[in-house]
């Protein structure tokens, strides 16, 4: 009884703001000239392959991860693994797209729990190194905001949005100093949920200790970001492809501030099968930063970006799940 009313109350949560944000989204490509929109394919489809590349990043992590404990599994089955496990996003409480990496390694010998509880501590891992980078570049983008929505702010943020540029990296310097001084707090954290999560082992065996010192955790917090550069880069194509030329001077940083925030911020709203509807809402709130870019311009990037996310999720899960992997074991094979 007490999962069926935790159940509905998710469904019922996600339709509530599901209903708000279509019918803003709505009214506000109702003033959208959809003949004077220069469309461009070529951007869509190359930011479907773009958003592709930035979840590589994710995917080598976890690899790393399961190694740490011993396991071993080739590149091409690890990223077919990862991918595959996207689609199980689209599942409120998201536990499923944990089920079904652990069930494409099972062939490897790595258990189900050890797997599922890699993907946890990797999923953790790149989410925290979103958040990161978005409190990181957000008051850098603040100083590309439009005059128009300067203007609209409230009073109070007025010293934020009109700080000099250098008070604007000097916080992003600051918020950077003290993460990386949290960072042997956040691996205690990590190892400790770990623990907990994987429990004795079926023989009653203690179950491997997760081990995470400070220049791995730097060194994967740098390979995540490359991801989430990645993932600005893709929703920076899909304005290409609606015609908007972006200012490459200060662009790409809020890019990758909307999309890891976006992301970040949705993947913990449980409730919302792959933040759906809440990734959209805080990206078109992001993207109004621009200058470039009013309501109804952001509203229909974010939906653009969500259709190109999936299709690339669909299209390439499929691929790696159906091509044969005796070439990619053999190079593998070779590289060791």
């Amino acid at each position: 009884m007490r999962r069926l009313a935790i159940a509905l109350l998710k469904w019922s949560l996600f339709v509530v703001v599901m209903v708000f944000v279509v019918r803003y989204g709505y009214r506000q490509t109702q003033q959208i000239d959809w003949q004077t929109i220069p469309w461009s394919p070529g951007w869509l489809m190359l930011a479907v392959v773009v958003y592709f590349l930035g979840w590589i990043p994710a995917a080598w992590v976890w690899g790393e991860l399961m190694r740490s404990a011993g396991a071993s599994i080739d590149s091409y089955s690890l990223l077919r693994a990862h991918f595959c496990g996207h689609i199980g996003k689209y599942v409120p409480g998201k536990a499923l797209a944990l089920l079904i990496r652990a069930a494409l390694v099972r062939e490897f010998k790595i258990g189900v729990g050890l797997a599922a509880m890699m993907a946890t501590v990797e999923t953790l891992l790149t989410m925290s190194m979103g958040m990161l980078l978005t409190v990181v570049l957000l008051p850098v983008v603040l100083g590309t905001a439009s005059p128009e929505l300067i203007a609209e702010a409230p009073p109070q943020l007025a010293p934020i949005f009109q700080a000099p540029s250098w008070q604007r990296w000097l916080a992003a310097g600051i918020v950077v100093i003290v993460a990386a001084a949290l960072i042997p707090v956040f691996s205690k954290l990590l190892a400790l949920a770990a623990k907990k999560l994987s429990g004795k082992s079926a023989n009653g065996s203690q179950p491997t200790e997760l081990r995470l010192p400070f220049k791995t955790v730097v060194l994967w917090g740098i390979v995540l970001g490359i991801g989430w550069l990645l993932n600005g880069l893709s929703l920076g194509l899909v304005l290409k492809g609606i015609g908007i030329n972006p200012d490459i001077t200060n662009q790409p940083l809020l890019w990758t501030c909307a999309v890891a925030g976006a992301t970040s911020l949705g993947f913990w709203v449980l409730f919302a099968p792959g933040g759906l509807g809440v990734r959209e809402a805080i990206l078109v709130g992001l993207l109004q930063l621009s200058p470039q870019i009013d309501t109804s311009t952001a509203v229909l990037a974010s939906v653009l970006l969500r259709l190109v996310s999936f299709s690339s999720e669909v299209v390439f899960a499929l691929l790696l799940y159906a091509l044969p992997r005796r070439r990619f074991r053999s190079f593998d094979d070779s590289e060791a």
